[in-house]
């Protein structure tokens, strides 16, 4: 019987490259588990240290505002209260009821502020801020022996509360984010496994010049349910051996106090979603960036930490300022062009807000009542290609803070978490006259980040050229030498816009706030001008973004701010326009006493 050797070579030879094949997957199969567990076992251990340690002082790199006032990282002594109970609360009441005093809290205000806590925490005053006690304040606190009530100095960098939070970002620990961005300095010692790292924000951008050369921690213990148990078994552990490296501080564009006045309007607005810029037209410089939901005890689903001031978002009508500006500079209307508002575009189903539309009505007031049907008919007539040139060349659907050379990385970005924007999605949608009808109202693929909605006024101001925000003035040395500078940057440019479009377009928005939708900033301690947006958001279009933009004093324009609420039930709500003036009032008020002050000295 005849074998068929060549058939059993064959078989022998492709069972044996199996086997081999499976042997190598197998292999790897197994590495990679055993990686990961070693990667899962470092995070477990990371996040449970984490919770059971308070961090008295970062040992990072003071941020600073611009005329050097700390916003992170002061150093000194606070008061760090761990959570309480009621038991608790009853042992020490009269012991308590004193530390109201010296806090200047209401005891039932403190109380219930202790009672809420978590974990420890700096405590604020009453107001919010960060309070530093006075020597006699830290005497009389530590004279009550009060348990899970301490003195200690600290730079409090981890307290949840604070300015500009979402800008400063956070720091935490990533083992995955270490090994990925610093994975050279993490082999050669620099960080450890286990190091705390900037991970968003400045915090993070900014990162290689803040990084700790020591770190002071408090570890507590905690009950079964994990929460701690009032400072018992408290141990201080000293600061881990540094290098002879420097922490440097990082000097922002931000003003403190202006910062803070936008912060407080937020939250007087009862604002959950939105965000504010101002920005100084002069420079291009933030001089104040604000963000909500604030991480501190808002949803986990809402991404209290996602800085809304540079996440993309419908613009709404606000976007017709864009479309304004390319209408008159490519001379199809002027500012007097007499149009025809009933109501209804006669396609793809676009109606005006007005029922029964404006009537007979100039380009001018057109843009003052934002008609929806005059700048849908611009739009058709401009086309998708104008359209997008005439938004990159005033700095949209790009990023637009500050990026160039530093040191060894060309490509430095002082905000990381910055979003693009958009104008059209795709190249067919740019041809659709539809979808340009559509975007010439801010609607449809349009999106803008509060950030560039601000930089456009200020573009106004340029010759349309864009600048590029700063964040950051200069990286110094804690005894005030700059080591890295950052310069005023626009955008190279590819056209320019006819300083005449731009000074019909700012008056304009002057004739919107004085017989259009912004009248109702008419009674600010400045003269203003501006625009309004409403968005249709969500599936259901059932929600809305209001936006506001503008700028102010009208006659000597100093300062360009936008407004967002995002995903408000409201189509009327009318908090963006309060938020953009009383912003404007608070820095008109700022301004005015730094010039007494001034004059005082």
């Amino acid at each position: 019987m005849k074998t068929n050797t060549g058939f059993t070579g064959r078989g022998w030879a492709a069972g044996l490259v199996f086997f081999l094949a499976f042997a190598v997957v197998a292999a790897r199969l197994s590495h990679i588990q055993l990686m990961t567990s070693k990667q899962a076992a470092l995070i477990a251990r990371a996040q449970e240290q984490q919770s059971r340690e308070y961090v008295v002082d970062s040992g990072r790199g003071m941020i600073l505002d611009r005329h050097g006032d700390p916003i992170v990282g002061e150093r000194g002594k606070r008061l760090i209260a761990f959570p309480m109970d009621w038991r608790q609360v009853r042992l020490h009441a009269a012991k308590l009821k004193r530390v109201a005093e010296i806090a200047g809290y209401s005891y039932d205000a403190l109380i219930q502020k202790l009672i809420a806590l978590k974990k420890p925490q700096s405590l604020p005053t009453s107001e919010g801020d960060d309070w530093i006690v006075t020597p006699d304040q830290a005497r009389e606190i530590e004279a009550l022996h009060i348990p899970g009530i301490h003195v200690m100095e600290t730079d409090n960098r981890s307290a949840p509360y604070g300015l500009a939070r979402q800008l400063i970002g956070r720091v935490e620990r990533d083992p995955f984010l270490l090994r990925e961005r610093y994975g050279e300095e993490l082999a050669s010692g620099t960080y450890q496994p286990l190091s705390r790292i900037g991970v968003s924000g400045l915090e993070a951008s900014f990162e290689p010049f803040l990084r700790s050369q020591s770190e002071n921690v408090i570890t507590y213990a905690v009950d079964g349910r994990g929460r701690p148990l009032n400072g018992l078994r408290l141990k201080q552990l000293p600061g881990r051996e540094g290098t002879d490296a420097v922490s440097y501080q990082v000097v922002t564009t931000l003003d403190r106090r202006m910062q803070h006045a936008v912060e407080k309007i937020l939250h007087d607005e009862g604002v959950a979603d939105g965000a504010v810029v101002l920005q100084e037209i002069s420079t291009g410089d933030v001089l104040a960036m604000a963000s909500r939901p604030l991480p501190d005890g808002g949803s986990f689903q809402a991404r209290p930490w996602d800085n809304r001031a540079v996440m993309e978002t419908v613009p709404g009508s606000i976007f017709k300022t864009v479309v304004a500006v390319a209408a008159l500079d490519t001379g199809i209307v002027k500012p007097d062009t007499v149009f025809v508002c009933r109501g209804e575009l006669g396609r793809y189903g676009l109606r005006d807000a007005k029922p029964g539309g404006h009537g007979k009505l100039t380009f001018t007031q057109a843009f003052a009542h934002s008609c929806n049907i005059v700048f849908a008919q611009l739009a058709e007539r401009l086309g998708g290609e104008t359209i997008e040139k005439y938004a990159r060349k005033l700095g949209l659907a790009q990023k637009v803070s500050w990026n160039g050379s530093l040191f060894h990385e060309s490509d430095f970005r002082q905000l990381l978490e910055e979003q693009t924007g958009l104008i059209f999605s795709s190249k067919a949608a740019r041809r659709d006259r539809g979808a340009v009808a559509q975007t010439g109202i801010g609607q449809r693929d349009v999106r803008l980040t509060p950030l560039q909605a601000a930089n456009l006024v200020t573009s106004l101001f340029h010759d349309g050229q864009s600048l590029t925000p700063r964040l950051v003035l200069r990286v110094q040395s804690p005894d005030g030498q700059a080591v890295a500078v950052f310069r005023p940057q626009a955008y190279k440019e590819n056209f320019r816009i006819k300083p005449k479009t731009l000074v019909q377009v700012r008056r304009m928005m002057r004739a919107a706030v004085m017989e259009g939708t912004a009248v109702a900033v008419q009674a600010a301690k400045w003269e203003l001008a501006g625009k309004t947006g409403t968005a249709q958001v969500g599936t259901k279009k059932d929600r809305y973004n209001k936006w506001m933009i503008g700028y102010g004093p009208y006659n000597r324009p100093r300062y360009a701010v936008s407004v967002v609420l995002r995903g408000v039930p409201d189509s009327q709500d009318p908090r963006a326009l309060r938020i953009f003036q009383r912003v404007m009032d608070e820095v008109a008020l700022i301004e005015a006493e730094e010039r007494d002050d001034g004059k005082r000295k």
